[in-house]
């Protein structure tokens, strides 16, 4: 069964603070999470695209996805649904989950 991703207001506000190649990669990561998600969660599907593309779950229902070390996506999941929530570097997900 599929997953569906969908994007918080918060998410939205994150990309703004990142400059333009920043935001490539971002949609890049977008792109290997839709992907991934339309798969069943196939990551070998993934790697076809994208070899360097990470997904690990963080704590409860706390996901992060990436493709280089530097920048990633932390998302919520809840049932079929995955919703991004936040876009940044390793600090800005860190300073997000001691929240």
């Amino acid at each position: 069964m599929p997953l569906f991703l969908l994007y918080a207001s918060s998410f939205e506000r994150s990309l703004k603070s990142l400059d333009p190649h920043q935001r490539i990669i971002i949609a890049r990561i977008i792109e290997c999470l839709e992907i991934y998600y339309s798969e069943g969660c196939d990551i070998s599907k993934v790697f076809e695209t994208e070899t360097r593309f990470f997904y690990k779950k963080l704590r409860y229902d706390f996901y992060e996805a990436g493709v280089e070390g530097k920048l990633r996506i932390i998302l919520r999941k809840d049932g079929l649904k995955c919703v991004a929530i936040l876009a940044g570097n390793h600090d800005q997900i860190k300073k997000f989950l001691s929240r």
